[in-house]
């Protein structure tokens, strides 16, 4: 089949997919959790899968919109010789169910002139909640190509976390739900197509899902968007996550995994490609089982290099912790009086300043914590630490932003820590100076912070992915804690100059 046989119907599918979003307001769709794909991408998403052996294929589509994934996919079949596809798509929106079945009719005629069969059902009802795997004669599926919609919700009151209780606990997002509920409804060996964020491949409340997809599906290809707002039809940039598109198959073992990587979709089908032993990018050595993903050839030397570690960083004897005070919640303890003997120091992200924190109360940011009654759960004792900031902004270089805060620089009992930075310690003991800096240099290297890229592929640091990072021996760090703590500045570059040789690593950066 030419490609000027299928440029005609999808120009006409475009067309319903665009007058659809003119005609629903961007905060509509984000109720909805919507984010609508582009013809480069669900092209590309169709084109990953694999000729079925099955006389008819099924497609299953769990969050439809206007159909441009089914089109893709059924027309990647129909070119790949599969002459009968029926499709059963789900669709909340059901104002969107017009522009679907009219996107479904030109597959349909499509099919016809080729002599081919395209039967369809469109089922507008909540499609985790409707569990298609749990009813009664509904055959397993060959293909699930899905761009699920987008929201999170809370395990203990949403009615979503009931209905997945089955496959997998945790408190994650929608997306999870719909990519849970699709591999159920797989038959053996049934491919499955995701574009997601990339959150799901790390973090404490994906942990029971991401057990779930490894353990009922090979992870075959990771395709990897460094710019969101460059994926999706939605005229909207507020989400600022990667995005990763995925293939698994059901059933299935894989010793390789291919990694692909590129900007946005106009770059989608001359991505840089790589294949990696799965070990490298599924991580085994703990419970986790963490996806990481690097996104250059120089990106998987360091992870490499990285695994070579003989220690990670709770074993090597480090706690780190989030900070307690969550302000929302502790309006009445906050105060700008800097200089009163009841309060103390409040620390905040911008408090934390590569190598060294500051507070002096002279920013007009510093707040203090005012000693009031039961101060004490929100409060540490002071001491020194290693703060390291949770989130970092768009336009900070360094992912791991790490400072050391000693205990002589405020001469209080107490000292708080805000949730938007974790405290770092050693477990059972007090940290030294030079450990302390040993440790902020460490995290601060270019090294390390491209390792940590590997791992996490959000803005922010959460304490699980630290504790189960590879990490240097506490001698290695005090070694480095011996030249980090006489740095009078600042610069990524003595760091790197400093932290390398010891880490053995000086010819990766």
């Amino acid at each position: 089949m030419n490609r000027q046989s299928f440029i005609e119907p999808k120009n006409d599918i475009i067309s319903l997919q665009s007058a659809f979003l003119r005609s629903k307001s961007l905060e509509s769709r984000k109720t909805l959790g919507q984010f609508f794909t582009g013809s480069v991408v669900s092209d590309y998403m169709a084109s990953l899968v694999v000729k079925p052996k099955s006389n008819t294929v099924r497609i299953l589509d769990a969050g439809a919109g206007t159909g441009i994934l089914t089109a893709s996919t059924a027309l990647h079949c129909l070119g790949m010789g599969c002459r009968t596809v029926h499709a059963v798509l789900y669709e909340l929106d059901c104002e969107a169910v017009v522009s679907l079945e009219q996107t479904l009719k030109i597959v349909q005629n499509k099919f016809c002139k080729q002599l081919g069969t395209f039967t369809y059902e469109i089922c507008c009802e909540d499609f985790v909640l409707a569990r298609p795997d749990k009813k009664e004669n509904i055959q397993p599926f060959d293909i699930s190509v899905i761009n699920p919609p987008y929201f999170k919700y809370s395990a203990k009151d949403s009615p979503y976390a009931k209905a997945v209780a089955d496959l997998y606990h945790g408190d994650p997002n929608i997306y999870a739900s719909f990519m849970a509920v699709v591999m159920a409804s797989m038959k053996a060996g049934g491919q499955m197509v995701t574009i997601t964020p990339r959150s799901f491949t790390n973090g404490l409340y994906f942990k029971g899902f991401r057990e779930y997809l490894l353990t009922e599906s090979a992870l075959s290809l990771i395709h990897i968007f460094k710019h969101r707002d460059k994926v999706f039809n939605n005229d909207d940039s507020s989400v600022l996550q990667e995005n990763i598109i995925c293939y698994l198959v059901k059933g299935s073992n894989t010793n390789t995994i291919t990694v692909r990587s590129s900007d946005c979709d106009i770059s989608i089908n001359h991505a840089d490609e790589k294949q990696y032993p799965v070990h490298l990018i599924v991580d085994s050595s703990n419970n986790q089982r963490l996806i990481r993903i690097p996104e250059s050839a120089c990106a998987a030397v360091i992870l490499q290099k990285a695994e070579t570690f003989k220690t990670t960083f709770e074993d090597a004897g480090y706690f780190i912790s989030t900070g307690r005070v969550v302000e929302h919640r502790t309006r009445q303890y906050i105060t700008k009086e800097t200089r009163t003997k009841n309060t103390v120091p409040l620390y905040r992200p911008h408090n934390v300043t590569p190598l060294t924190a500051t507070w002096t109360g002279n920013h007009r940011k510093d707040v203090s914590f005012s000693l009031n009654e039961d101060h004490d759960k929100h409060m540490i004792k002071n001491g020194t630490y290693v703060l390291l900031k949770r989130f970092s902004s768009k336009d900070e270089k360094q992912r791991l932003v790490a400072s050391v805060h000693l205990a002589k620089m405020h001469y209080c009992e107490w000292i708080g820590f805000g949730n938007k930075t974790n405290y770092i310690g050693v477990l059972g003991g007090e940290l030294s100076t030079i450990e302390a800096y040993g440790l902020a240099a460490v995290l601060n290297s270019s090294f390390m912070d491209k390792y940590f890229r590997c791992i996490s592929g959000n803005t922010q640091v959460n304490a699980t992915e630290i504790r189960v990072m590879k990490f240097p021996s506490r001698d290695q760090v005090k070694e480095i804690g011996e030249q980090a703590q006489k740095l009078m500045l600042f610069e990524t570059a003595k760091i790197d100059l400093i932290v390398n040789p010891v880490l053995g690593v000086v010819d990766l950066i």
